[in-house]
């Protein structure tokens, strides 16, 4: 048996009727955390039915002041269709039940966004296993916002998303950017389970003062830590104005067309606790940069003439992974069970892109990738890099990428957070730097307040939850921070560490997708920025900040 809450539910063999199981679930899963509870005696006996219970926003609807918007909340919402969680479910009448299938299928569900687990529970019928399994829906139409307002200036993007497009899982973003790059409209649609299947589609496009997007995606993931399959196709396009940074400023600027198909097909397999994986693809890429266009006090490493690049990789991949989920509340959101793998996992990429396929010259391809983690009775921690270079004569397009978090209880509802990102790029096109700001970790900045080829940021940031559910409709937290970051490389002369401090509202919707986090925060330069001003802060957004 599985509950998903840690009020933990027992159920005997005397087989009562489903309709009382249904109830007795209901009364038992209203209010707690992500739990398991293993019952040996059922582990691999076969699964005679599955029977789902998807439970509208509210239900039953609270009484008091409130009511009338509680249930108007249940009318406008498209309730969950026992058949879309059904597609998601990693057992089916036949399969030989098991407790660690039925732990993965609860952390699935919670990855959908749109509805919450609250128990997955199993009981004996003969020689048999029946399987109820209750699900609340979340309000699933939503704005989604990042926003900062500095020195006269307000930069950010705005999303309008619906992700349970008629109860069935399907989600449709219309979303709006404004940025020092230009501003754009993308619209994007997403369906995890096409007719009930496995196989997934994703398409987007998008228009702006800087161009086009257009991309599609549609495949079979390796939907299990099991599953035997996967394979996939994607198609992009984009063409942009490539704008580059020195000290907040704008300082050249090149036309760039990146278009790229791939097709992959992988295979997998379990032994013992580890995951052991095999893909194979072919990638066609093409891309081309025009002449820059830059000032007098520009990098040389920006200046230059039209470059092209088609690459007709052929590339195979070996990963192993030992997964470790645990669960906690009050880290990224408020009030609801989230996974963290504290497990590891290392994948090593080899390709080679020959010059008889169309690829402009004969050259290789490698690229390795880790993840590790690790559980102290004073917190968790996550650690995860990336490197890769295509080779020539030499390496070239040499990039690696650093993240680092660390996540320790001060108190019953506080947690300290820290994070560190480092990132490094040699020998990369002339498009190529890494930046941070305002809207990307370092806030009491402006959006692009630092740029360069080599990057370090720093956060340390203390949640409280202050209050949960109030009046059912929303929870209350607060936090205080520290961001720094620095820069070097071309577009970094002259800047230091940059350094801020602050403190920020939260508010968490606990009925809503994602429960939402949305955030207010207050900010203060602790170093002046490039223009030397000090000036308070303020930036929102519907996510945390880093």
């Amino acid at each position: 048996m599985v509950v998903a809450r840690p009020r933990r539910l027992a159920l005997g063999r005397s087989q009562p009727e489903p309709r009382f199981i249904a109830a007795l679930l209901i009364a038992a899963c209203l209010a707690a955390p992500a739990r398991s509870r293993a019952q040996p005696d059922l582990e691999g006996l076969p699964v005679q039915r599955v029977e789902i219970l998807a439970r509208d926003i509210y239900d039953p609807a609270p009484h008091g002041r409130l009511a009338a918007f509680y249930r108007l909340a249940n009318r406008l919402h498209a309730r969950t269709r026992t058949s879309t969680v059904r597609a998601h479910l990693l057992f089916a009448p036949g399969t030989p039940w098991s407790e660690a299938r039925a732990e993965e299928t609860l952390r699935n569900l919670r990855e959908l966004n749109f509805l919450d687990p609250r128990s997955i529970v199993a009981r004996r019928e003969g020689d048999s296993v029946v399987v109820a399994v209750v699900t609340r829906d979340a309000w699933t139409t939503s704005p989604e916002f990042n926003i900062e307002s500095t020195g006269g200036q307000r930069y950010g993007s705005f999303a309008f998303t619906e992700r349970n497009l008629l109860g069935l899982g399907q989600s449709v973003s219309i979303s709006y950017n404004d940025d020092p790059t230009g501003i754009s409209r993308r619209f994007s649609f997403s369906d995890p389970s096409v007719l009930g299947s496995r196989l997934r589609v994703d398409a987007g496009a998008g228009t702006g003062s800087a161009g086009a997007t257009h991309r599609l995606y549609a495949g079979v993931p390796f939907y299990a830590e099991d599953a035997r399959h996967s394979y996939f196709v994607r198609w992009s396009r984009e063409t942009s104005v490539a704008r580059l940074f020195q000290r907040a400023s704008e300082t050249a600027s090149l036309d760039r067309r990146v278009e790229e198909t791939q097709v992959a097909r992988g295979v997998g397999m379990r032994r013992g606790d580890r995951v052991l994986r095999l893909v194979g693809s072919f990638l066609v890429h093409d891309r081309r940069l025009g002449p820059s266009r830059v000032q007098a006090t520009t990098p040389e490493e920006f200046d230059g003439g039209e470059e092209n690049l088609r690459l007709r990789r052929l590339s195979g991949t070996v990963s192993v992974w030992r997964p470790r989920f645990i669960q906690r509340e009050g880290i990224e959101k408020i009030g609801v069970v989230e996974d963290f793998d504290v497990g590891h996992a290392v994948a090593t990429t080899f390709g080679f892109s020959p010059e008889f396929l169309g690829g402009t010259a004969d050259e290789g391809y490698v690229r390795l990738d880790a993840h590790a983690g690790v559980e102290t009775p004073a917190g968790f921690g996550l650690l995860s890099g990336m490197i890769q270079s295509r080779i020539r004569s030499r390496p070239v397009e040499v990039m690696r990428d650093l993240h680092a978090r660390w996540v320790s209880p001060v108190t019953r509802d506080g947690v300290l957070v820290l994070a560190a990102r480092g990132a490094w790029q040699s020998r990369v096109p002339r498009d190529g730097q890494l930046v941070v700001g305002g809207l990307t970790g370092l806030r009491a900045y402006p959006v692009q307040a630092l740029a360069g080829r080599q990057l370090w940021r720093l956060n340390a940031e203390n949640r409280w939850t202050l209050r949960r559910d109030l009046l059912d409709v929303a929870s209350l937290g607060a936090a205080a921070f520290y961001d720094a970051a620095r820069a070097w490389g071309p577009g970094a002369e002259g800047t230091s560490w940059f350094e801020s401090a602050g403190v920020g509202l939260r508010v968490a919707l606990p009925h809503s997708a994602l429960n939402q986090v949305v955030r207010f925060d207050f900010a203060w330069p602790l170093s002046p920025s490039s223009d030397g001003h000090r000036a308070m802060v303020l930036s929102f957004g519907s996510s945390q900040a880093f």
